[in-house]
């Protein structure tokens, strides 16, 4: 019985040490894996540890061995000599032993399910939201949209975050001459501000129509290539109503 058990548990370990090779693993790849030290799984190949019953299936899964055929072949090797099982685990075994082998892959895939179930995350936190001023006559990204001092203003509600906690209030893009960063239809978060930095995109009145570009030196830029950039002259009237600083999502 001691030679069939040590011939056993070398079946085992070749096993796993085959299935680690063929899936070009290193040792201490698996460990950080399974979250064991390397020292451990070298001590599995070697037979100078031996892995729980719940290990040695995580390893095969890790393999893709099928675990079924290997505890079939592993058992043979017992013949019908008793182990140290339990009454209770014996009985589970010779039921195991007469199921059909598609039989066999269903019981250890409900252990699977039981000995590594899925994790539920739960949102701790719920979504906060803030009110702010918005605006509806949207500022294009095309050519240009009208926008005067006493513009229609509602009031909308939004996800609270760093940037919409900035955000002074927002606006509508109507056109499609920001993108891809800007699309036609986002809702943009504008802070207040009387200029913006080169290469920062801001909300713009030329002559008064409202525009969404970059800023540039002596232009505002579209970012989508088949529109043409505008090009601020002397004579133009041109205010800024604000920096872009994000959109909804």
């Amino acid at each position: 019985m001691y030679e069939r058990v040590v011939k056993m548990n070398q079946f085992l370990r070749e096993c796993l040490k085959e299935g680690r090779k063929k899936r070009g693993l290193t040792q201490a790849e698996v460990a950080e894996a399974i979250g064991a030290k390397r020292s451990t799984i070298a001590g599995y190949e070697r037979g100078t540890a031996e892995p729980s019953i719940d290990t040695y299936m995580q390893l095969c899964r890790l393999y893709r061995l099928n675990y079924v055929s290997i505890f079939n072949a592993a058992y043979d090797m017992l013949g019908d000599q008793n182990t140290n099982l339990s009454d209770e685990e014996d009985m589970l075994l010779e039921k195991f032993r007469v199921l059909k082998h598609g039989d066999k892959s269903l019981v250890f895939s409900l252990i699977d399910r039981f000995l590594d179930p899925p994790e539920f995350k739960v949102n701790e936190e719920p979504v906060r939201y803030i009110t702010k001023p918005a605006f509806w006559a949207s500022p294009s990204a095309g050519t240009g949209n009208y926008l005067w001092d006493d513009i229609p203003m509602t009031e909308m509600q939004i996800p609270a975050t760093k940037a919409s906690e900035s955000a002074d209030f927002v606006l509508r893009v109507n056109g499609k001459s920001m993108e891809p960063k800007f699309n036609d239809g986002d809702v943009v978060l504008v802070k207040r501000a009387d200029a913006v930095d080169p290469g920062k995109i801001g909300i713009f009145v030329v002559n008064g129509e409202a525009v969404i570009k970059e800023c540039g030196d002596g232009i505002l830029h579209s970012l989508n290539p088949d529109f043409n950039d505008i090009e601020i002259k002397y004579d133009d009237s041109v205010k800024c109503l604000g920096e872009v600083i994000g959109k909804l999502n």
